[in-house]
């Protein structure tokens, strides 16, 4: 994930139209610029972003949940979803164009509005830090980390819940989520998209949600599929027992690298205790934890 230079201004995104197009390049230190205006798009990049944002494009997503925005703090818990019952409704979202990205206004807690990109290639919601602060998030030295794989290598961010994430109305509760110090445009991801089926549209603009039944039925617990809880609990595992046979071969004499890596251990011990305590708020069945 790259370092997001977002350059709309506010009226687009909360202004809620679809009128325009919005052109996107990337810089040379790797950074992506959002714009309507293409006389701000550099000269070398103004072609390319031209005809970046006339492609039409089609995808099929997944999932949320439609009800009230909480009003109050966010939940420092995490818990199973809470759904209201399944109306049929289905909601229609007008969505700015980004080349071939989808930017959209997200209220997370019921407090705060920001813009997203659409990526259902991320696992979770990512939360810049910026947004996370106006939330009043902890995401310390204390929290639970989790490990994603980018274009750029793997990062590590902290987790934390928001009590709710809504899109046009569609809401979903207890939505887990990382906070990113490097983004400045969150990442609207499978735990809050697991909720629902879904079409985007970018040709007219609109996404379109429709309740899924997976949370109610069980299909998927905290946000997440049965094959996404056992990858981050293979990822764990799988990181100690590296550890472990590093640490076994080590000579007792290098106490100083046996030290670092019973550390490390630690740590990791650590990590998978908080990640057994997320899934049973959210009554993971324990085959999902193998």
């Amino acid at each position: 994930m790259h370092r997001v230079a977002c350059l709309l201004a506010v009226s687009l995104l909360w202004g809620g139209s679809a009128a325009g197009e919005v052109y996107r390049w990337t810089d040379e230190s790797g950074r992506v610029h959002f714009t309507q205006d293409l006389g701000q798009v550099p000269p070398r990049h103004r072609r390319q972003a031209e005809q970046d944002a006339s492609q039409p494009q089609r995808s099929r997503v997944q999932t949320y949940s439609t009800g009230a925005a909480s009003a109050g703090d966010p939940d420092p818990g995490f818990a199973a979803a809470s759904e209201p019952a399944d109306d049929g409704r289905v909601y229609r979202i007008s969505v700015q164009r980004a080349g071939t990205s989808m930017l959209v206004p997200v209220r997370l807690n019921g407090r705060v509005t920001a813009p997203f990109l659409i990526d259902t290639g991320a696992s979770d919601v990512l939360v810049p830090q910026a947004v996370a602060d106006r939330l009043g998030l902890a995401s310390g030295s204390e929290a639970r980390t989790k490990r994603y794989s980018t274009a750029n290598g793997v990062v590590e961010h902290p987790v934390v819940m928001l009590s709710s994430v809504s899109l046009g109305g569609a809401t979903v509760e207890n939505v887990p989520a990382s906070v990113s110090p490097n983004m400045e445009v969150g990442l609207l991801g499978l735990s809050f998209f697991n909720h629902f089926t879904y079409n985007v549209d970018t040709a007219s603009g609109v996404v379109t949600l429709q309740r899924n039944r997976l949370a109610s039925s069980g299909q998927i617990r905290g946000g997440r599929s049965q094959a996404q809880w056992q990858a981050e609990y293979a990822s764990l595992r799988a990181r100690m027992a590296r550890i472990e046979a590093e640490h076994a071969q080590k000579s007792t004499h290098k106490t100083r690298e046996r030290g670092r890596l019973e550390q490390e251990l630690s740590g990791l011990q650590r990590q998978l205790a908080m990640l057994d305590e997320e899934a049973d708020r959210a009554h993971v069945p324990m085959a999902w934890r193998r």
